[in-house]
C-alpha cells in the first residue's frame, strides 16, 4: 500500500507539471492576442485623432480667414468714421464697428478654442503613438517568448506523458479511478497530513484516523474534502516505522 501511495503522489506531481505547461501553452497565445487587440484599438484611436486634427486645422484656417475679413471691415469702417460729419451716419457706423468687434471677438474665441483642442489632441497623439510603439515591441517579444515556451512545453509534455503512463501502470485501477474523480472535481487529488491536519482544507483529522494514515496500510480520504491523504516518509514518527 505504501508503494501505491508513493505512485499516486508521483502521479500528482507529474499532473501538476503537465497542468503548468498546459497553462503556459494556453496563456501565451491569449497574451499575444490581447496585445494585438490593444494595437488595433490604438491604431484606430490614432487614426481618429489624426482625422479630428485635420478637421480642426481646416476649421481653424477658415476661422482665421473670417477673422481677417472682419478685422479688415472694422478698419475700413473706423477710417470712414474719421471723415463723417453727419451724426446720424456716425452713430450708425459706430454701431456697425461695435458689432464687427463683437463678431471678431467671437471668432477669436473660436480660434483659441480650436488651438487649445489641437494642442490637446497633439499631446494625446504623442502619448498614443509612444504606447503603440511599446505595444508593438511587446508583441514581438511575446511572440518570441511564445515560440520558445511552446517548444519547451511540448517537449516536456511528451516526456511527462510517457512517465505518467509508466507510473499509472503500477497503480491499482480502483485507486486510479478515485484519483481521477477527485482531481476532476477538486483539481488536486492528494493532500499531505501536516501536524494532524489536511494540507488542502486545513481540517484536523481524528487521532485514530491519523494513526491509520501514518501506517500507510490503506487508502484513506479526508473526511472533509475527500482528498486522498498521505504523509511524507520523513514525517512518520519512529514508532510507526517500527510498527511497519
Amino acid at each position: 500500500m505504501k508503494d501505491q501511495l508513493q505512485y499516486l503522489t508521483r502521479l500528482q506531481e507529474i499532473d501538476e507539471q503537465i497542468d503548468s505547461h498546459e497553462r503556459d501553452l494556453a496563456r501565451l497565445p491569449q497574451e499575444v492576442q490581447e496585445i494585438a487587440r490593444n494595437l488595433v484599438t490604438l491604431r484606430r484611436e490614432i487614426s481618429e485623432h489624426k482625422e479630428r486634427l485635420a478637421e480642426i486645422e481646416k476649421d481653424l484656417r477658415a476661422k482665421e480667414r473670417d477673422l481677417e475679413t472682419e478685422q479688415d471691415k472694422i478698419k475700413r469702417s473706423e477710417r470712414r468714421l474719421l471723415g463723417i460729419k453727419n451724426q446720424k451716419e456716425y452713430n450708425a457706423l459706430s454701431r456697425q464697428v461695435k458689432l464687427g468687434k463683437k463678431v471678431a471677438g467671437e471668432i477669436e474665441d473660436a480660434v483659441l478654442a480650436f488651438m487649445t483642442e489641437m494642442e490637446s489632441i497633439r499631446k494625446t497623439l504623442e502619448k498614443k503613438e509612444k504606447d503603440y510603439a511599446a505595444y508593438e515591441q511587446g508583441l514581438h517579444e511575446k511572440k518570441a517568448e511564445e515560440e520558445k515556451v511552446t517548444k519547451a512545453a511540448q517537449a516536456a509534455l511528451e516526456a511527462l506523458g510517457a512517465e505518467r503512463a509508466a507510473v499509472a501502470e503500477f497503480v491499482d485501477r480502483d485507486y486510479i479511478k478515485k484519483y481521477q474523480t477527485v482531481r476532476k472535481v477538486l483539481g488536486k487529488a492528494l493532500a499531505e497530513i501536516n501536524n494532524g491536519s489536511c494540507s488542502e482544507c486545513n481540517m484536523a483529522v481524528p487521532p485514530q484516523l491519523n494513526i491509520r494514515i501514518l501506517k500507510q496500510e490503506e487508502i484513506i480520504s479526508c473526511p472533509n474534502c475527500q482528498r486522498i491523504l498521505y504523509v511524507k516518509p520523513e514525517n512518520i514518527p519512529a514508532f510507526n516505522k517500527i510498527d511497519q
